[in-house]
């Protein structure tokens, strides 16, 4: 049976279109395909479970190191010229850990951090300072103001 949407062929017996075969099975002598029921095919780019996939390093268990990029972006809003170091360690660790550089990902990873650290701890610094400087002028200006009131 055709299918009437151009799609694959469909039914109870389909036939593939120009000699193809189905993924995964090979043909028999006398050009059948074995019918041993249903099996898993892997997505394109998968290794089977439990196999390293082609071209990925082996890194053992774990995964890359945590990039850090959220101290990158917290430090945007309080002293944005730390942010900018941080965040270009942080986008670098992701590229360094698929070359196989592990040891250069976490330097990278480590170094996110504490420019991040270093741009929070600087910009909550000073803006504590100018809210604080803020409210001495506003104490002395009001000081001052109720001082001089001749009432």
């Amino acid at each position: 049976m055709t299918n009437p949407y151009g799609g694959p062929p469909s039914g109870p017996n389909p036939q593939q279109p120009h000699g193809q075969q189905p993924y995964g099975q090979q043909p028999q002598p006398g050009g059948q395909y074995p019918q041993s029921g249903p099996q898993p095919a892997q997505p394109y780019g998968q290794a089977p479970y439990g196999q390293q996939p082609y071209g990925q390093p082996g890194y053992g268990a774990g995964g890359p190191p945590n990039n850090n990029i959220g101290w990158g972006i917290g430090s945007i809003f309080l002293c944005w010229p730390f942010a900018i170091p941080s965040l270009i360690k942080a986008t670098s660790v992701q590229q360094l850990w698929q070359s196989g550089q592990a040891q250069q990902a976490q330097e990278a990873a480590d170094e996110a951090k504490k420019w991040g650290k270093i741009g929070i701890i600087a910009g909550a610094s000073l803006w504590a300072a100018l809210i604080l400087f803020y409210v001495i002028i506003f104490v002395v200006i009001i000081g001052g103001a109720a001082s001089t009131s001749g009432y």
